[in-house]
Formats: structure tokens, sequence, C-alpha cells
């Protein structure tokens, strides 16, 4: 048995989808279907159900799934142990990115990391905040920067900075958004903040008082795609302030007046990896490099 097998099998689980675990996992999904099966043929047990919804655990396999969290848990300890008597900070060290680099003062953090220790690589992983959230639970990363809630028990978090975000056009409805209430809006093209990003509690809340909803004429699953969507007209569109203010300056976008909301930029990590040195040196580094910078 592979320590791979029990991450392949908690993400199929988690996501209960071969092609999304693969996707998560950075492979392919036969490789996915192979590690499932090979898994199974070692534990002489059935882990899963194929259905035409997914993949499905099944009574052995929930008993399994917890068993699998607690190697996978043991693993990390195990690490903690290990860079503990070593005295010296080695490895690589994985850190999720849901938005742009700056914005996560990245060069900071890569600059405050590697004056740590010479050995130290950094790993890094580009998504959104709720699929990043459950690849530390599957030990897939060492922490992530993420926006909103954090959903899971086993992940602590610390706060670093709050974000404006706003409702912006592209310039060929600049008359359309002055003075315009949510109803207003509602008549205009929308692109679809997915709903698990916090985006779309905000647009929800937005109409949510008004009578016709808008068209919703495009999905966006990121803030780069939805950027591109929206300055090339597709629709309007949330986006944090400090993206938007140097296209509003351009005369490339225009900005609502009417609401603006709060999201909070945070950094979470496994709480059973509190001691662990490279979490301490992960940690002290996120919170140096924001303490460091100018607000956002």
């Amino acid at each position: 048995m592979e320590l791979y097998q029990l991450r392949t099998f908690v993400t199929v689980a988690d996501v209960g989808n071969l092609t999304h675990a693969a996707e998560r996992l950075f492979t392919s999904q036969p490789a996915i279907s192979a590690h499932v099966k090979a898994l199974e043929q070692e534990l002489n047990v059935k882990l899963f159900d194929r259905t035409s919804k997914g993949m499905r655990l099944t009574a052995h396999g929930k008993v399994l799934i917890e068993k699998a969290h607690q190697v996978l848990n043991a693993t990390n300890e195990l690490r903690i142990e290990a860079s503990t008597l070593s005295g010296e900070l080695a490895g690589v060290v994985k850190i999720g990115l849901n938005t742009n680099a700056e914005f996560l003062q990245l060069s900071t953090l890569h600059q405050l990391l590697t004056e740590k220790s010479s050995r130290l690589k950094i790993q890094l992983a580009e998504g959104i905040s709720t699929e990043l959230l459950h690849e530390i639970r599957r030990g897939s990363l060492d922490g992530t920067f993420y926006f909103g809630t954090n959903p899971l028990k086993e992940l602590q978090s610390i706060a670093l900075t709050e974000t404006t975000i706003v409702v912006a056009s592209a310039s060929k409805w600049k008359q359309q958004l002055i003075d315009a209430t949510p109803t207003d809006l509602a008549k205009l093209p929308w692109i679809y903040p997915v709903p698990f990003c916090p985006y779309h509690q905000f647009v929800m809340g937005l109409f949510e008082n008004v009578a016709e909803k808008p068209v919703w004429v495009a999905d966006a699953s990121s803030e780069r795609s939805m950027n591109v969507l929206l300055r090339s007209g597709v629709g309007l569109a949330l986006i944090r302030l400090d993206e938007a203010q140097p296209w509003v300056d351009q005369g490339l976008i225009n900005i609502w007046q009417g609401q603006s909301f709060t999201l909070p930029l945070n950094f979470a990590y496994l709480k059973n990896r509190e001691q662990d040195p490279l979490i301490q040196a992960l940690l002290q580094s996120v919170k140096t490099a924001f303490s460091t910078s100018v607000p956002h």
C-alpha cells in the first residue's frame, strides 16, 4: 500500500468524481482509476460504487476513509518529528494561491522563507479557495491563502487583511451604471460566479429583493477568467477594487457606486501541524509579509 493510493482514495471520496480527483492531484483519470483499483485489490474490499452521478463510498469505504485520514495525518506527524530532530528546515513548502501573486505578497514571502533556510524549496498551486482548503486536508498542501470562511474543522486559520469587492462593467455600459439600482442592474447581462466562490454570496444578496433576477450569460470559476470576460464586455461582474482601479483609470471598465462588499483574506493550515517547524516558519513568514506591506 502506497501513500499516494491513500491520497487518491480520500480525494475521490471528497469530490465524488474521477476526473475532478485527477485535476486536483495533477494526474490523469486513468491513473486515478488504477490507484483505486490497486487499493481495492490489496485491501480486498470494494471502496466505491460507480454510479451515474459519480463515485460513492460503500459502507466499507466509509469506515476505511477515516483510517486513511489517520494514516495521512500520522505521516505529517512523522515529518514534524523528523524536522524537530534534524534542527534544520529542509524540504518542499507547498502553498496554495487563490488569487494573483502580487496581492498575496508572494515575492516577499518567498524571500522570507528562503532566508530561513537555503534548503527550503517553494512549490505553488493555483486554485479557488474551497478547493485549496480541501487540498490541505488531504495533505497535498502545507498551507493556503483563501477568501471568505473556512468550513473544515481540521484546519486553523490566521487573518491577514481585507479587500473591497465592487460591481463593474465594461465601458459600453457606463451610462447604465449611473444612479442604477439593483433592479436596474438585473436588466443587464451578468457573469455568474460559481456557487462555492465567496463572490456568489455577494451577488445573491445584491439581487435578493429583486423580482426579476439577472440573466447569467457566462460562468466563471476563477477571478482571472471573470476579469477577462468583464473587460471584453460579456457582462457585469464582481471584481476586487485594487484590480479594478487601474482599468478604471484607463477607461476600460466602470464601477457601480451603489454598493461594495468586504472580503477577508486568510491563511489556513492543519491544526495538528501547528508545532511543525516548517509550518511555524511558513506562518511567521506570511504574517511578516503582510505586516510590512501596504494595506489593500
